[in-house]
């Protein structure tokens, strides 16, 4: 029987996201291991479940060896989350064996947000604030990528200039399966995947925080891109928020096959089709270093999908 790294000591989403995010497979681990179909049709069918209010439901045997899920009871705020994290550790190093990822929902929210992460242990803290912002706000889901973005040792055969492992350029893995059966679960209804992202500080000198939706077209009225920047302004009125269509920064998450997808462009098409219109569903936000405190971000937010 496999080591089960299941972070049974963690009271609070944010303790367990520092449990999972410190036992993810790190950079040239070469440790990632993609899910075949079988495993993501599995991992869809207990999202539904979920999404349905379940969180009793017996693992399919495909996935069962290296996940679990669960009920946490937050201890800080005394409300329950269902969780389903891996937890496999067959060679007892510390590390999770796969890099499968984590999906969180509240069954009890007051807003149809999904925030992800798709970059953790890269991206620094934007996995710690993306739970935050999701607690704070009463959002529906979080979804976590298990991995460094370049913990696989192979380049992608999705978009070549990423690694297997980035799952914000491929869709071989349970992050982007997850936003498959998200929009299924949806449908027309609205609701909104907040992407939280982390850029260098010397990239995009000219701006501190870009908001896009997955395209280089400036947002129009209505947008919730733009509802945000403004939000964030009446909050924060020194920072230095763009948008696209300005020249001030390229890093619109075009190439995001989440953002594709939810941006019309076919499932089968999303590795090498760009959007040719932006749906509204998907929001994009890149951020300096000392841009990724979650309390900056918790009331605008709100204001934005009250």
């Amino acid at each position: 029987m496999a080591a089960q790294l299941t972070c049974s000591a963690s009271a609070t989403l944010e303790d367990l996201t520092v449990c999972i995010r410190d036992q993810m497979p790190p950079r040239d681990s070469g440790m990632f291991v993609a899910p075949n179909s079988t495993q993501m049709n599995a991992w869809r069918s207990v999202v539904r479940a979920m999404m349905r209010g379940t969180c009793n439901t017996a693992l399919p045997s495909s996935l069962s060896s290296f996940m679990r899920i669960r009920l946490l009871r937050d201890a800080a705020n005394g409300r329950r989350y269902c969780v389903l994290m891996e937890t496999g550790d067959q060679d007892e190093d510390g590390f999770v064996d796969r890099g499968t990822g984590t999906f969180i929902v509240d069954a009890a929210a007051e807003r149809e947000l999904s925030h992800t992460a798709p970059h953790p242990l890269s991206d620094m803290t934007t996995e710690t604030e993306a739970i935050t912002i999701f607690k704070e706000t009463r959002s529906r889901t979080l979804v976590l990528a298990g991995t460094h973005r370049d913990a696989s040792l192979a380049v992608s055969n999705c978009q070549s200039s990423t690694m297997l492992s980035d799952v914000a350029h491929n869709v071989a893995n349970m992050f982007h399966a997850t936003h498959l059966e998200l929009a299924a679960h949806y449908g027309p209804r609205p609701w909104w995947v907040i992407s939280w992202h982390g850029m260098a500080e010397n990239t995009c000198r000219a701006v501190d925080v870009l908001l896009s939706h997955g395209m280089d077209v400036p947002p129009v009225e209505g947008d919730r891109a733009l509802e945000l920047r403004n939000n964030l302004l009446a909050y924060h009125p020194g920072w230095r928020v763009g948008l696209p269509g300005g020249g001030m920064c390229s890093l619109n998450g075009t190439t995001n096959v989440q953002g594709r997808y939810l941006n019309g462009v076919s499932a089968s098409s999303v590795c090498g089709r760009p959007a040719a219109r932006y749906s509204g569903r998907f929001v994009h936000i890149e951020q300096d270093p000392e841009f990724r405190d979650p309390d900056s971000w918790i009331a605008a937010v709100m204001d934005t999908w009250p």
